[in-house]
């Protein structure tokens, strides 16, 4: 398949560069002649200097499959997409924005694009940590009620030591599928004679609504999330105070500009907002930071991320997010203590690889570094086989019919037409 992606910035590079070592065809067009060539002297791409935003322009890449429009500009990424469907036909746009209205279904509809709103999709990767603190991270199924909940097994752990087969009797009362185990440095895909040990990270997919029972059954010890500190101002700062404020949690919002902690104060009554310094550790202990159940660093400096982020954790938080620009950062900055990494341009990446159908996969998206979730359909040769006897994917973790959605289980016949959502091993 021939990509093109339209922005050559933090973005559209890193698209470019990962698409590239996959093995597809891509073209980067960007205004800008230093990043161009910073990106086709060190990667396998095409690269083109112009303006998307003339039709001559976009006529040099008139033949390629998947369009990804991705400049720092919301109105423009919506003309180039425009241009690309009014006047070359273009049915696979991917456009991202920053503003909601971008992003609604009615303008969904209009456009006839895939939007991908960073700013939204990056507050609600926060607010899954507040809803589910016990869990690594949380991978959404998107369309789907399903979630994938990354758990760390501990030596007083229900599940240390069992064997996966003994978990039958729970996944009766709620169903749920344990799709990947981290060991050791590597992913298994695991059987029902497969045992759990401490260390293990497990993936787990369950439907949403079952979290709580889920908890309860499996015996995962955890404290809800009382309290949230949010450091510095952003383009997502202001929509993740307001679904915090929505939450019932107290959220203390800390931010240098004095005009913001005035402006926010205001549009956020149950927020406490302080005017200070990250660094203000006397500050920072007067307001109960060592009682903090979950810090958010969310400033558009990186640097000041990353040190906030490791303070807080020195200071006794329990979990820390910090936000990261360069997704290659993300490895650096876990190892040096921050526990989770918010980065905006792999949400974005993930959407992408939804495009870039192979083998009829419908969706894609990153699991861990060797896995991936996928959606295959049930074509004649598998139809009425139940799950234990398809061998269309490494693991089949639920079933997409008619009527809505369900986790797989050995006996859930399978019928023509339906979708798999599976874990597949990545093609090296």
């Amino acid at each position: 398949m021939k990509v093109c992606i339209v922005g050559a910035g933090v973005v559209g590079s890193y698209l470019a560069k990962r698409l590239s070592k996959e093995g597809f065809e891509v073209a980067v067009v960007d205004l800008d002649p230093t990043k161009l060539e910073a990106l086709s002297y060190n990667y396998d791409v095409m690269t083109v200097n112009c303006n998307a935003l003339e039709v001559n322009c976009l006529k040099t890449v008139q033949d390629f499959d998947l369009f990804v429009v991705v400049t720092e500009s919301d109105e423009k990424n919506v003309s180039i997409a425009v241009l690309l469907k009014s006047l070359f036909n273009k049915e696979r746009v991917i456009l991202r924005v920053s503003n909601k209205a971008f992003s609604s279904p009615p303008v969904k509809e209009f456009l006839k694009c895939e939007t991908v709103n960073i700013l939204s999709e990056t507050v609600q990767a926060v607010i899954n940590h507040v809803k589910y603190p016990f869990a690594l991270d949380v991978v959404r199924l998107e369309g789907e009620n399903i979630l994938v909940l990354k758990i760390k097994v501990t030596s007083e752990s229900f599940l240390a030591g069992k064997q996966i087969q003994e978990l039958s009797e729970i996944r009766k009362e709620i169903p749920f599928t344990i799709v990947a185990i981290e060991r050791e440095g590597r992913t298994i895909i695991p059987s029902g004679t497969n045992f759990i040990y401490p260390g293990d990270i497990l993936y787990i997919a369950v439907k949403e609504e079952d979290v709580p029972r889920l908890t309860e059954l499996l015996r995962i010890d955890y404290s809800p999330v009382k309290l949230v500190f949010v450091f510095g101002y952003s383009r997502f700062t202001e929509e993740l105070l307001a679904q915090l404020s929505n939450l019932p949690v107290k959220v203390k919002f800390v931010c240098s500009d004095i005009e913001k902690c005035e402006e926010l104060s205001g549009k956020f009554p149950k927020v406490d907002v302080f005017h200070g310094e990250f660094s203000d550790i006397e500050f920072l202990k007067e307001e109960g930071i060592d009682k903090t159940d979950l810090s958010v660093s969310i400033t558009e400096d990186e640097e000041e991320n990353v040190l906030s982020a490791v303070l807080c954790k020195k200071l006794g938080v329990k979990k820390t997010l910090a936000l990261i620009v360069h997704p290659e950062y993300e490895r650096i900055v876990t190892s040096i203590g921050i526990d989770v990494p918010l980065v905006p341009r792999k949400l974005l990446a993930s959407k992408v690889y939804r495009q870039l159908s192979r083998r009829k996969f419908i969706d894609i998206f990153e699991l861990s570094e060797d896995l991936e979730i996928v959606e295959v359909e049930v074509t004649e040769n598998s139809a009425d086989k139940q799950v234990k006897d398809a061998e269309l994917c490494d693991l089949i973790v639920a079933v997409k019919k008619e009527d809505g959605v369900e986790l797989a289980r050995g006996d859930t016949l399978l019928k023509r037409g339906d979708k798999l959502i599976c874990i597949k091993r990545k093609e090296k």
